[in-house]
């Protein structure tokens, strides 16, 4: 077993990228916290009024969360790693482990995630019904138990690796003699179990979704109160994380699968999977914001409701009044008519004849 391989793909192994490549994983960190944050809050907002899918919207919720989760625990170990360019990692033999097993924890929730959305989204289309808040939170804990037990041994088996001088910290994974086997096997079986079984599930449950809403687009979604996230999108933003995290396995068969001694992937490679990874954690909240109209609705009455955006409101002008008066339906009870309206033209009614109230009156007086 070459005790040289890395703990995880897409770990730093040159000193080429310069700052520039911390410099863009730095942007796509405070770009993907910012951008998650709003989305997490309308959906938030969503699933407390009751409106949409609460599945979605709880699933979307748990993407949200591990993309927080990268950005917040994960990416800062690899800002820090591309900093140390001058011999053995300082890190403690804890932190390497704990790096090493969060990154590929919080990509399984992810690919779980997905793969649970595109189930959810076939249960919608087949037969829309409620779900149990309560079998709902047992499955997003099943998932992330599962997600955090897959990487358990690079949990165990990680260990801080130096390299020649000007190379960055690496977290090598080392299993000792008489796992080798054991190592050679998880190699192998973990990308199937992480990431084929849930991107197969994920385009089975979206394409039957799709073919079952494209034959009944008459028919209403989930009981009248119809998702605000279409089909496609969410499609689009599963297919764009799988591709995301394909140069990460491409890199790890790379380095489980090559020739004792060749070592860790090309720098190229590995700084390609790093910046695909917190790219896509950035993503979705554009995307969602880019292909759906009523998400983009619900996300400006948020930022309504926040206290530096709210506006104090104003009285109408005359002429505004009168249109809004005029494009009132007749049978309109008048409880709906706008109360800055109907103050506006209260007053003008309440004026009496002989009352002088034109304000510009010099205006109106005969000339000597």
């Amino acid at each position: 077993m070459n005790s040289s391989r890395g703990g995880w793909p897409g770990a730093p192994a040159s000193s080429s990228s310069g700052a520039l490549l911390p410099s863009v994983l730095a942007a796509l960190g405070v770009g993907g916290l910012a951008g998650n944050a709003l989305l997490a809050a309308v959906l938030a907002r969503e699933v407390r009024r009751g409106r949409g899918g609460p599945a979605e919207a709880l699933l979307l919720l748990n993407v949200c969360a591990a993309d927080v989760l990268l950005a917040l625990a994960c990416l800062p170990p690899r800002l820090a790693a591309y900093a140390r360019r001058s011999g053995p990692p300082g890190a403690t033999a804890a932190a390497c482990r704990a790096a090493a097993w969060l990154l590929p924890a919080c990509l399984g929730a992810k690919s779980l995630s997905w793969a649970a959305l595109g189930r959810a989204r076939l249960r919608l289309a087949r037969s829309p019904s409620d779900w149990s808040v309560g079998r709902l939170a047992a499955g997003l804990g099943a998932l992330w138990a599962w997600a955090l037990l897959l990487p358990l041994p690079l949990l165990l088996f990680s260990r801080p690796a130096g390299g020649p001088l000007g190379q960055p910290a690496r977290c090598a994974f080392r299993p000792p003699a008489d796992a080798a086997a054991f190592a050679d096997v998880f190699g192998l079986l973990y990308p199937l179990a992480a990431f084929v079984a849930p991107a197969a599930f994920s385009w089975a449950g979206y394409g039957r979704a799709l073919r079952l809403e494209t034959g009944r687009k008459a028919r209403p979604a989930a009981a009248g109160r119809p998702s605000p996230r279409s089909p496609g999108a969410l499609l689009g933003l599963c297919l764009l994380f799988q591709a995301s995290w394909l140069p990460a396995w491409v890199a790890w068969l790379w380095e489980r699968r090559s020739a004792p001694g060749a070592g860790p992937p090309p720098p190229a490679l590995a700084a390609l999977a790093d910046v695909l990874v917190f790219l896509d954690a950035a993503c979705p909240p554009a995307v969602l914001a880019a292909a759906s109209g009523d998400f983009r609705r619900r996300l400006r009455s948020l930022c309504r409701g926040l206290p530096c955006c709210a506006r104090r409101k104003e009285a109408p002008a005359p002429a505004e009044a009168a249109q809004a008066l005029q494009e009132l339906p007749r049978d309109a009870p008048a409880d709906k008519v706008l109360p800055d309206v109907e103050h506006f033209w209260k007053d003008r009614s309440n004026t009496a004849d002989g009352e002088e109230s034109d304000p510009v009156p010099w205006e109106h007086q005969a000339q000597p």
